[in-house]
């Protein structure tokens, strides 16, 4: 199988980057990353099949400074702390629901209606809303400090210019 697309974000507006000969056979077992130091944006790949996360490579600038240094570190490690949570979240969600159609599933039939299959759904979000309520908390609290980061590095960038 060739992939032949990744999806690059250049400030607000995307662009489709063609990479070409780039397979994903099981030759090669996977697309060799591109280099953060050489790309010209921070670049968004396909979805992962567990989390159903993009991967982001975040661009390595020539002169960065520490604090850009910080915020992009810190960019990635909330990226690995979400990829962590929703690739276990999912894996569980994923197996609990084939448990439930194993357990549930009349032998007549091959698939449980919407309506029956809202009773697992229910289930497993009232069973999971604690560990939600606190990725949620997490979440908020990671992305404030990126915030704060950013509004730093951005202050930092226009003072910079002005010198």
């Amino acid at each position: 199988m060739i992939s032949n697309r990744v999806i690059k974000f250049h400030r607000h507006k995307s662009y489709l980057l063609i990479v070409r000969n780039a397979s994903t056979t099981q030759d090669t077992k996977s697309i060799q990353p591109p280099n953060p130091r050489r790309i010209s944006t921070d670049m968004v790949g396909p979805p992962d099949p567990v989390s159903n996360l993009r991967k982001v490579i975040f661009r390595i600038p020539p002169n960065e400074t520490e604090l850009e240094k910080r915020y992009r570190e810190m960019r990635a490690e909330v990226q690995e702390w979400n990829q962590h949570f929703w690739e276990k979240h999912n894996s569980t969600f994923y197996q609990e629901r084939e448990e439930y159609l194993k357990k549930n599933m009349p032998v007549d039939k091959q698939n449980l209606t919407a309506d029956e299959m809202s009773v697992f759904y229910k289930a497993f979000l009232d069973k999971n809303w604690k560990l939600h309520l606190n990725y949620n908390k997490e979440w908020y609290k990671k992305n404030f400090t990126l915030l704060r980061l950013a509004i730093r590095v951005k202050l930092n960038k226009l003072f910079r210019f002005k010198d």
